[in-house]
């Protein structure tokens, strides 16, 4: 669904609102790298991002392998790597520093959340929900973290996991953007779960009730859903609600359920739309459902629906479908009937089929 795929851009431009942590650990470390990690921060709150690193690089190789002194350095590097604007150099500074397991337990919460913002922004979304999944287990999520958290997992194409996410996040902004909706109605229809979209696609339709679009895609997941009688109705509110839905796009949707391979649904729905007079009841759509329920091998609806469009149509083509129906069940009389209704206006190659047929109904009877 293109929806979903839009929806994802979109909302990644969320995420990597990054603040350096800026506070010391409590225990205690090395004058020489405290002064170092004071200096470089001053330096970098200047902009002096430079000065900073030379700072910080020069301490870096006083610090003891595993240290906490090594571990805070590191931080530090990243965050100097995010003001630049750095984003893998920052990556990898915030991995080691958290490798030593060494930081204050809040300190590297937040550098592990920074981190997860940074590797969305990369497109690594399996390690950045990682992160998250992790953060959320242990002390939960604020709503801007669960929203980069939905969108990684809508990225990584794990709707189970996000979609329960995503109606947290619009749970508790009652004014969530419409984006968030539409990113709903998305990963549920990609989930194959079109009852679902078409629910969220209802709050779309009630924030905008005269946008065109968000009826059609209504009727459209309605229809999907196997609700012909449903999608029927809400084309019939958005016509009476002035909302500009024209015979093509109801045509349309019936053709969606055709490319979808579902000839039954697409004849339910069709049938529907002239029932409630949506679309004409005219010679090319009767046609039309006539075809669609003979695709759905619905054999007793197919067969009305030809003789009602050949006592209408009086068409050789329209009496010789309903003969092939007459001549598998073996209805003789009936066939020889219809194949002289068929017999105006018929071509040399149906008067042709016609009189084999006329053969077979014959000794039929004969042998009867």
């Amino acid at each position: 669904m293109a929806a979903v795929r839009h929806c994802r851009n979109v909302l990644l431009g969320l995420a990597l609102l990054l603040a350096p942590a800026l506070g010391m650990a409590q225990q205690a470390i090395s004058p020489v790298v405290f002064t170092a990690l004071n200096s470089a921060q001053q330096a970098q709150q200047k902009g002096d991002l430079a000065q900073a690193r030379r700072l910080l690089d020069s301490a870096l190789e006083q610090a003891p392998a595993g240290s906490l002194e090594l571990a805070l350095i590191q931080q530090r590097l990243g965050y100097v790597a995010i003001s630049a604007g750095q984003y893998e150099a920052a990556i990898g500074w915030l991995r080691k520093a958290l490798a030593h397991d060494r930081l204050e337990p809040e300190a590297a919460r937040q550098d592990r959340l920074n981190l997860a913002q940074l590797l969305a922004s990369r497109e690594e979304f399996a390690e950045a929900a990682r992160l998250l999944e992790q953060e959320r287990r242990q002390a939960g999520l604020n709503l801007e973290q669960t929203q980069l958290l939905v969108q990684c997992y809508s990225r990584l194409r794990e709707y189970r996991r996000a979609i329960p996410l995503a109606e947290e996040v619009v749970r508790a902004n009652a004014a969530a953007d419409d984006v968030w909706y539409q990113l709903l109605v998305g990963m549920s229809y990609e989930q194959g779960d079109h009852g679902r979209a078409a629910q969220w696609q209802k709050v779309l339709l009630k924030r905008d009730p005269a946008r065109a679009e968000h009826w059609r895609q209504l009727a459209a997941l309605q229809s999907q859903a196997g609700e012909q009688r449903a999608a029927a109705a809400t084309l019939r509110l958005a016509h009476e609600a002035g909302v500009g839905l024209g015979a093509r796009d109801l045509d349309n949707l019936v053709a969606l359920q055709v490319n979808a391979g579902a000839p039954w649904q697409a004849a339910r729905l069709l049938e529907e739309l002239m029932a409630q007079q949506l679309l004409p009841r005219d010679a090319a759509h009767q046609e039309l459902l006539a075809q669609l329920w003979t695709l759905a091998r619905d054999r007793q609806r197919a067969r009305e629906a030809w003789a009602a469009l050949a006592n209408g149509s009086n068409r050789a083509d329209h009496w010789l479908r309903v003969a092939g129906f007459q001549l598998e069940d073996g209805q003789w009389q009936e066939l020889l009937g219809t194949l002289k209704r068929a017999q105006s206006g018929a071509s040399a190659q149906q008067r042709q089929l016609i009189r084999q047929w006329e053969g077979y109904a014959q000794s039929a009877l004969d042998n009867s």
